[in-house]
């Protein structure tokens, strides 16, 4: 709401000032609608910023709501679970939370669940799906389960023996219906089930905790699991576990309120038992808020680029206008208005142009948001177990943010520009002289200024080696220099000044996250990205003006008969205010692409690397927990070489720093899995090697070893890094016991997703029997087609449930969908792009329209249309070859500097994309060309007598 307040409180003034002063009023509304053309311009310039801003927070919206469908469709009316391994103690603690009779809990049912792989030949084809969910439950209570039996999805009568009620999920996966035939394999046995009912994935019908994309259900008859049991359970295989689910008061979401409430009333109950109470709705609804707002976040950082060019183009067209109405501003002075009056006649016309640019930039907004999600629904789709279905939601409180972001961003854009504009000299404004290039240094800048410096050094000596002050680490030095410009504006001239805090500002973007330790990226924070890549373009911009001589110089040499040319450089470098103002809109954005270009290579480029740096198996299977295969089993397969067996499952993990448990997945290794070549280590204690700290986990249950993004939940470089030496907290989420860890490595990647990785004595202390040996490695013979052991494997262990998947295969999927993220961003910057574009034809127009006069003399003085037109595209051409330069440079220097810190948790190989980045220069530079090709044929056709009658 401070948005809203803030911009409501703006608008009181603005209007407030326009009704005590009627003059300013008229002034501001006759110079809006007396030249239309010029206000669409200005409209134009500033509502892709709130477009941009509206579509980020769309983008957020869809994640946002996209996650909690996820969540309603799984948990329904559930609250809080307690995993229970003993089917009777379950009972009991259902007995006695009913018995609380406390009004925040509406409802508590048992889930009796197992892990089964279940196969159908309905269709014609025998067809799987190894990782179903069998579930005992009774309907009846099921259907009174919570406040609304809408949400529990669960219709019908309770299955009876022989008969199997499925979830929609599992009947599309197997193409199966009502009256079908299935059959389930767990725990050695088949079972051969009737389909009597499809029930659609929402609530107890869809219940799956892990919010995966699917829910893969199938409801037996109560005792099914049992009988299936028998006496005793297989071997290596993970029991059945019965989830006590609680429904709160309220509907789906608002439940999730009382958990607070609730959560300590079942603890009561569970009282010195080390069963825990996870919950599930709480942090599924938590998690979609952090991860909305998360990958919102990213895509306003990387517009933050496109926006702050809108900012520029804004200021550039202010400073147009000012210069178009110098006459008249003088005039304005000169019968008695004062400088405060110009300013708040200026914050009123802009104010008009704001709001107009704000309600299409947030229409637009939704456009942009809606091109995004469509453009992500593929990728987020395309993570098997992990993916996500995206459903395109908007937020009007998100419109709302976007539009008061968008219209307060113009406003101050439009009172800063109108203070410089209203410091005009009234004689030479009248007589429409160009102001002098004297630069008086005053007493109170020079104090000023020595403040700032001291205070941004000091924060800087004092946050050094706190890599959370990214801010101070990026902006303590460069506010320093320009802190002391006046100081050495006074003493060694503005020019020299300039000079050096740009170099300054540069040098120490570049090298000083090297300095100061990797303070820039330690923290993973993409706004640290748009603040050093803001920095680092508009230093350069600036140095850049300060040394356009040396081009006029140059091209004066080499174009000495060439008089568009030399014209084309004339005016930039007579305005080089303005002109830096074009230059640095048009370098942040090709600064963007262009970076975005390199990291898109760099990690699209890394197959071979990053499937060497998995370890030297070459396929990996995952098996059904309740019936998984033997390791001789496996090696009886054509082709296969050698089999390292892997206990497998999910804990809980706390640290330190953070006691909020996370779930991760965690691997019980033994010699064959070391012997046969794990993953590369990233980090790990300098006094051992590789070799070494395998070989010390395997003798330790205390050590643990984890991948660069262990316990990371978003995108982007990791929010926390973890060293060796590093204390970690397992807990079991059925048991509730606690175990310490040491981590005594790092792996690069986990593209198997295999999580961290324990000996086997280690995970049996950390998850029990829950451990099974469902997890396999496998090398396959010299020669032999990985790809077809694995399709040879999944095909004949249908019973087993194995999915097995030649690890380079994995790998390729992996990078596939992180170059369409990367092209999903390029995309999205495209519209940055325009603004650069659409800011140099703008900047064009008005250039055409102020130089009336400019070109009527030239007419005059022989010049045929041909070489106006030449020098006005020279011209801009000119702008965009610099700018293209800066950035391409400048994000090629950052990009390197970014892998260099190894801030993603990585090691990867840094490579320039030259072939992309120069298409994508070539075209940026020919649709400049293009903007530029209209105003240009306009300032061609100005006849000499008509332009020189022009008054101004």
């Amino acid at each position: 709401m401070v948005l809203p307040i803030l911009l409501g409180v703006c608008t009181a003034l603005i209007a407030w000032q326009a009704f005590r002063r009627p003059m300013l009023r008229r002034l501001a509304g006759r110079d809006a609608t007396r030249r239309p053309t010029e206000t669409a311009l200005v409209i134009a310039g500033s509502l892709l910023g709130t477009a941009l801003i509206t579509g980020s927070l769309i983008v957020g919206d869809t994640l946002d709501s996209s996650i909690r469908a996820a969540v309603r469709n799984q948990l329904g009316p559930v609250d809080e679970v307690v995993g229970v391994p003993d089917a009777d103690l379950a009972r009991k603690i259902e007995t006695e939370i009913a018995a609380l009779d406390d009004e925040r809990i509406d409802g508590v049912i048992s889930l009796l669940t197992a892990r089964a792989a279940v196969a159908s030949d309905a269709s014609g084809d025998i067809v799987a799906e190894p990782d179903a969910q069998l579930i005992e439950i009774d309907f009846a209570a099921a259907n009174d389960f919570g406040s609304d039996p809408q949400i529990t999805g669960v219709t019908g009568a309770t299955p009876g023996l022989g008969e199997v009620v499925i979830g929609e999920d599992l009947a599309e996966a197997l193409d199966v219906a009502e009256g079908d035939r299935v059959t389930a394999h767990l725990y050695g046995e088949e079972v051969d089930l009737q389909v009597t009912g499809v029930l659609p994935r929402t609530g107890l019908a869809g219940f799956w905790l892990g919010f995966q994309s699917t829910s893969m259900n199938a409801f037996v008859a109560p005792g099914t699991i049992a009988d299936t049991v028998g006496q005793r359970l297989p071997r290596d295989t993970a029991p059945p576990i019965t989830f006590v689910a609680v429904s709160n008061r309220g509907g789906v979401e608002e439940g999730g309120a009382l958990t607070d409430e609730v959560t300590p009333l079942i603890e009561d109950v569970l009282g010195s038992s080390p069963l825990r109470v996870e919950e599930v709705k709480r942090i599924g609804l938590d998690n979609a808020d952090a991860q909305g707002k998360e990958f919102g976040e990213i895509f306003l950082a990387i517009g933050s680029f496109a926006i702050i060019a809108g900012i520029l183009l804004l200021v550039n067209i202010f400073v147009m206008l000012s210069e178009e109405r110098k006459s008249q501003l003088g005039m304005l002075r000169a019968v008695g208005m004062t400088r405060s009056h110009l300013v708040r006649a200026f914050v009123i016309e802009g104010a008009v142009y704001a709001f107009m640019a704000g309600l299409l930039g947030a229409a637009l907004g939704v456009g942009v948001g809606w091109a995004i999600v469509k453009l992500a629904a593929p990728i987020f789709s395309g993570f098997g177990d992990f993916s996500l279905d995206l459903t395109f939601a908007v937020d009007p409180q998100s419109m709302i943010q976007g539009f008061c972001a968008g219209v307060l961003i113009s406003i101050a854009t439009i009172f800063g520009t109108s203070l410089r504009i209203s410091r005009v000299n009234i004689i030479r404004a009248i007589r429409d002289l160009p102001e002098p290039k004297v630069y008086r240094v005053r007493t109170r800048s020079i104090v000023i200024g020595s403040i700032v410096a001291a205070a941004s050094l000091t924060s800087l000596l004092l946050s050094w080696g706190d890599p959370s002050a990214w801010v101070v680490g990026l902006l303590a030095v460069p506010l320093t220099l320009f802190g002391l410009l006046p100081l050495m504006s006074r003493v060694i001239g503005r020019r020299t000044g300039v000079l050096i805090a740009a170099l300054g500002t540069l040098g120490w973007g570049i090298f000083g996250n090297a300095i100061t330790g990797g303070q820039f990226f330690d923290e993973g924070d993409i706004f640290a990205f748009v603040v050093q890549g803001t920095v680092l373009t508009l230093a350069a911009v600036l140095l850049l003006t300060q040394t356009q001589e040396n081009f006029e110089g140059l091209i004066r040499r080499v174009s000495a008969r060439s008089l568009p040319l030399r014209l084309s450089v004339a005016y930039p470098l007579a305005r080089r205010a303005r002109t830096g103002l074009t230059l640095g809109m048009f370098a942040l954005v090709i600064f963007t692409m262009t970076f975005i270009s390199v990291l898109s290579n760099v990690f699209g480029g890394q197959v071979e690397s990053a499937t060497a740096k998995e370890g030297d198996f070459h396929i990996v299977a995952t098996a059904s927990d309740s019936n998984p295969p033997t390791e001789s089993e496996l090696k009886a397969f054509d082709g296969v070489d050698e089999v390292a067996v892997l206990r497998f499952g999910d804990v809980l993990f706390e640290t330190v720093s953070d006691d909020d448990p996370m779930p991760w997945t965690v691997s019980g290794v033994d010699e064959a899995f070391v012997d046969g070549g794990p993953p590369q280590l990233s980090k790990k204690p300098e006094d051992k090697s590789q070799d070494e700290v395998w070989g010390q986990l395997l003798s330790d249950p205390s050590k643990i070893i984890v991948p660069s993004f262990f316990l990371q939940t978003g995108g982007g470089p990791p929010s926390q890094t973890f060293e060796p030496g590093v204390i970690v907290f397992s807990i079991d989420p059925f048991s509730g016991a606690r175990v310490e860890r040491e981590i005594i490595g790092v792996i690069d990647n986990d593209f198997a997703f295999s999580g961290s990785y324990v000996s086997k004595e280690s995970i049996a202390e950390m998850l029990g029997p829950s451990a099974a040996p469902a997890r396999f490695y496998v090398k396959v013979d010299e020669g032999a087609d990985a790809s077809s052991v694995a399709r040879s494997m999944q095909g004949e262990l249908v019973a087993n449930g194995v999915e097995a998947d030649p690890i380079r295969r994995i790998v390729e999927d992996f990078q596939r969908s992180n170059l369409q993220f990367f092209q999903l961003m390029q995309s999205y910057l495209a519209l940055g792009l325009l603004v650069g574009i659409a800011g140099l034809g703008v900047v064009m127009v008005r250039a055409v329209r102020e130089r009336r006069r400019d070109v009527g003399v030239l007419r005059s003085l022989g010049f045929v249309p041909g070489q106006v037109r030449r020098s006005f595209v020279l011209e801009s051409g000119f702008v965009a070859l610099q700018g293209i330069l800066i950035g391409v440079v400048l994000a090629i220097v950052t990009a390197s500097q970014l892998i260099a810190t190894d801030a993603f948790g990585t090691d990867v190989a840094f490579d320039v994309p030259w072939t992309e980045i120069g298409v994508l220069t070539s075209l940026a530079l020919i649709a400049s060309l293009l903007a530029t090709a209209w105003p240009a044929q306009q300032a061609s056709q100005i006849p000499p007598a008509v332009a020189l009658r022009i008054e101004g």
